[in-house]
């Protein structure tokens, strides 16, 4: 006899099961994420995140370069200035011995601020900058006396009456235009040392001329 249930149904018959579970069906990943216990298999093309890529590259060999140029430009100045230093002591003017001296003292500075920038220290662009600035005031200062040392070498015979009024009539030209091309160049020469400032990956430190 069969065992009948006591509340009088049959339970009812379970499905036979062959051992295989029917594949769960896909969802794509650009849907979003699925449960962990869904039973549910992901499907799509994984793809990398929209961005910008950064290549590490080496430092821009500008620096250096103009730090070699400025370099060699400040040694041909300095024997420059010795010359018209030893010229100035001869005439026993004393403010073109002055201003002499600083156009040594600015080139000697002018050599440190190269060989910083041949290190790659923005330091060096800031001296280089300053330099240039004081180096095109003194030599607008010297360009002014034009006049006096015209009139010294009047008095010392070195010219004749005719020749000083001939050079007069011209002076106040050659001055005018000698006064805006060295502005001009000064301001050529300082565009040229903030080049390594201009460029993205020129490896300047972070170095500070003052404080």
């Amino acid at each position: 006899m069969e065992g009948t249930s006591p509340w009088g149904d049959l339970p009812e018959e379970q499905p036979k099961s062959d051992g295989a579970q029917s594949a769960p069906a896909p969802v794509s990943i650009s849907d979003g994420f699925a449960p962990m216990n869904s039973g549910t298999l992901l499907s799509g093309t994984p793809e990398m995140p929209t961005g910008q890529l950064i290549y590490l590259q080496p430092p821009s060999s500008a620096a250096k370069v103009i730090g070699v140029l400025v370099i060699i430009y400040a040694i041909l100045g300095l024997l420059g200035n010795l010359v018209s230093a030893f010229g100035s002591l001869e005439m026993g003017n004393s403010t073109l011995i002055v201003l002499d001296v600083l156009n040594l003292g600015i080139g000697g500075a002018t050599i440190v601020g190269g060989w910083m920038l041949m290190n790659y220290q923005r330091k060096g662009v800031m001296l280089l900058i300053l330099t240039i600035l004081l180096s095109t005031g003194v030599g607008v200062a010297q360009m002014s006396m034009a006049d006096d040392i015209y009139v010294q070498m009047l008095e010392e015979g070195d010219i004749t009456q005719e020749e000083y009024e001939m050079i007069q009539q011209t002076s106040g030209l050659i001055q005018g235009i000698g006064m805006v091309m060295m502005v001009f160049c000064g301001g050529i020469c300082g565009l040229i040392v903030a080049i390594p400032l201009m460029i993205s990956n020129n490896g300047l430190d972070e170095s500070r001329l003052f404080g």
